[in-house]
């Protein structure tokens, strides 16, 4: 009888896109998605990505679980489906042959998609999208192929660095009364957390061991941390948000330095929107071992008589950019700046130098620049000759680029010519490029903070403001930023002006468009799940575009197919050409 509802809810659906009333709201909320990525209800041509990994660590934990609760129970006519967190399957187990054969037959196997926008309403799409476990029955599903099953998955996290993995997934004959169903996806996914956590180091359990503990005993947001790994409460998450774990670290490591013996240190912690946490923070040992740091964070209450707006944070003038990562680094950095010298670090193309001479500007500093890159051509004793000779004259602001280039004896003579320099009223700055999440000091020896810039492919929000910047007084289409988006840039904000300049060089308009990109870029810009198949379509569609100098209606009859058709397909692949709002 209540499959019967269903049915008729779902057909109503369907045909007339009324809201369901008489369906779950999380099954009808994922409904409505469906409807809105146009997902088809009569086919089910999940994407392919046959490029899993069997030595993985989600697989290595599951599959000992899988064949064991499999022998045990797998004539009972249930699969055992593991996913990533992109709702690929990367493993299955299946014991009954019927089950096998119309898994086989619907593609529920390793390498195909089950994302919601991919097949619509099903155990492993939805759990991914709402993030906890989820049962799907018989008409429950969207597609037409899949009401024949009733599906659990069960999100699978990580237990040391609390982050989701994957998806559990069980699927059976649809059977609402099959309570066993959920119970045993449940168990079966803790079960595999728990192989997860043994794959742990005996440190990194000792840092959960210590964030447990300290979460128990405290109401205010706990952080535990060390160079690699990141815990964080509810309260902490919230306080700290947009703030990278290389940055904390980087702030906890320099407030250790400063504690005598094993005392818990009071501090505060200046966040990306101008407001500030106060934090009281302690080593944390695994025996006579230091493996890291656990923080009490709270928000700092204001002072009598201080205003009560902080002050925003900005980016220095002439830099652009809002996203909290880069204005936390900035702050740290404009701080550092006022009171002794500064690293810049990051991956090549971050913008070290360009923010070095930014805040040596703001402090109104003459600035002296010399670069290790050119030791190679004169030789590292000239090179220093010529810096010494340098800092001779009259304090100023002193950018070194490329530190990296240096060995290390010859940072630490570097080390020793700044710290003199500063003690005379120079401002130092330098970078250093490096890719590690967290450097030793890279000027040993000297009062220095250490700052790290976020790359470009954790601030894609900036991407906007950035092109805008490097195109002035030149625009770019809204179309043609949405494509930049959606790019990892590995060279990072000197890759992406790179790609600007190229593209205002070939633009004849005073607005660049989508004919103006280079080619490899409009390849490279669609959603990373599609197929190869839909890749070809979306770059057959920019091509069109382009030809048509981004004439919607003329680049849809090049390709003999309708103006709608060619707008689904792009905001399939992610792309709104009508989206301008950034």
């Amino acid at each position: 009888m209540v499959d019967d509802v269903l049915a008729r809810e779902r057909e109503r659906f369907l045909s007339s896109g009324s809201a369901p009333a008489r369906v779950r709201d999380e099954i009808s909320s994922s409904w409505k998605r469906c409807s809105s990525w146009a997902v088809a209800t009569e086919t089910l041509a999940p994407p392919y990505r046959p490029d899993v990994n069997p030595e993985s660590r989600l697989l290595r934990a599951a599959g000992p679980v899988l064949d064991t609760i499999n022998a045990r129970l797998g004539e009972l006519g249930v699969s055992f489906l593991v996913t990533d967190t992109d709702a690929r399957i990367l493993d299955r187990r299946v014991h009954e042959q019927r089950l096998l054969h119309a898994l086989d037959t619907h593609n529920i196997t390793p390498g195909f998609v089950f994302a919601e926008d991919a097949v619509g309403t099903n155990g492993v799409g939805t759990a991914v999208e709402l993030g906890r476990t989820v049962r799907i029955d018989g008409h429950e599903h969207y597609a037409e192929q899949l009401v024949q099953f009733t599906c659990v998955g069960v999100p699978i996290m990580d237990p040391v660095i609390r982050r989701p993995m994957g998806i559990l997934d069980i699927t059976c004959a649809a059977d609402r009364d099959n309570a066993l169903v959920t119970v045993l996806a449940e168990q079966t996914a803790r079960c595999i957390e728990q192989r997860l956590f043994e794959q742990h180091s005996v440190q990194e359990r000792a840092l959960l061991s210590h964030f447990v503990s300290g979460d128990r005993r405290s109401h205010a947001g706990i952080l535990v941390l060390n160079d690699r790994i990141q815990m964080t409460n509810p309260q902490a998450a919230r306080l700290l948000d947009g703030v990278e774990q290389p940055l904390l670290w980087d702030h906890v490591a320099r407030v250790l330095e400063g504690c005598c013996g094993d005392g818990i240190v009071e501090n505060e912690l200046p966040l990306p929107d101008g407001r500030a946490a106060r934090t009281r923070t302690m080593r944390l040992h695994d025996g006579d071992q230091v493996i890291g740091a656990l923080v009490e964070v709270r928000p700092a209450t204001e002072q009598p008589g201080a205003s009560r707006a902080a002050a925003p944070v900005t980016a220095p003038a002439g830099l652009a950019g809002s996203d909290r990562a880069f204005l936390w680094a900035c702050r740290a950095a404009r701080t550092a700046l006022a009171e002794r010298s500064l690293v810049l670090c990051g991956e090549p193309g971050v913008g070290k130098a360009a923010v070095a001479r930014a805040l040596l500007r703001e402090r109104g500093e003459v600035t002296i620049v010399r670069d290790a890159a050119t030791v190679e051509v004169q030789g590292l004793h000239a090179w220093f000759d010529d810096l010494r000779a340098a800092l001779d004259g009259p304090p100023a602001g002193l950018l070194l680029q490329h530190l990296d280039l240096l060995d290390p004896s010859a940072r630490r003579r570097l080390a020793a010519l700044l710290d003199a320099a500063a003690a005379r009223g120079w401002r130092c700055t330098a970078t250093f490029t490096s890719s590690a999440s967290w450097e030793d000091a890279v000027l040993p020896g000297i009062d220095a903070d250490q700052v790290r810039l976020p790359p470009l492919r954790n601030r894609l929000r900036d991407v906007p403001a950035l092109v805008a910047a490097f195109a002035a007084p030149r625009r770019v289409a809204p179309e043609v930023t949405q494509l930049l988006m959606r790019l990892a840039w590995p060279g990072n904000v000197g890759e992406l002006r790179s790609a600007v300049t190229r593209m205002l060089d070939t633009a004849t308009g005073t607005a660049a468009v989508l004919a103006d990109l280079p080619p490899e870029i409009r390849r490279a810009a669609h959603r990373s799940n599609l197929t190869r198949f839909e890749r070809a379509e979306v770059h057959a569609i920019l091509e069109a575009l382009a030809e048509t100098g981004g004439n919607k209606r003329d680049a849809a009859v090049l390709l003999g197919i309708s103006r709608s058709t060619l707008y689904r397909k792009l905001q399939a692949a992610g792309i709104d050409l009508d989206n301008t709002a950034f």
